[in-house]
């Protein structure tokens, strides 16, 4: 029996996916990587992006915001501040929700640092969750 991977991901809603995978590639901030079984410890920084999961010869598709991975040789466990599925992504309100941050991100003017940055993050976070839907719906 081929060595698996014990992958979780923790939201502030709790537990959102947990399991035996084979390999999981995911965005960090110096790039994508991909974990499989006996990989080196690592302790790495997250980016909003698409997050897939092999298991079985099967992948799954979900976007991911910020946050931090541990990688451990029989264990990912990843704890980020968003994570969504490819069938939990409306792709109207996200369209919508990216055009708003764009056009206040234009106007930033009036907002403050922190406000900025925020909405940069949103805006990172529901570009994500579009390109995962719309990659997927184009496979």
């Amino acid at each position: 029996m081929a060595a698996k991977l014990h992958f979780e991901i923790v939201s502030p809603a709790g537990v959102a996916r947990s399991g035996e995978v084979d390999m999981v590639v995911l965005p960090t901030t110096s790039g994508e990587i991909g974990v499989l079984p006996n990989h080196e410890p690592v302790m790495t920084m997250l980016e909003p992006g698409e997050l897939s999961v092999v298991h079985e010869g099967k992948t799954t598709y979900a976007a991911i915001g910020e946050g931090f991975a541990q990688i451990t040789p029989g264990r990912l466990s990843i704890l980020t501040d968003m994570v969504a599925g490819e069938g939990e992504i409306d792709e109207d309100a996200v369209a919508k929700a990216i055009e708003r941050a764009q056009t206040a991100l234009a106007n930033s003017a009036n907002m403050s640092d922190e406000e900025a940055t925020a909405m940069e993050a949103g805006l990172k976070r529901n570009l994500a969750m579009l390109g995962v839907k719309r990659r997927r719906r184009s496979a």
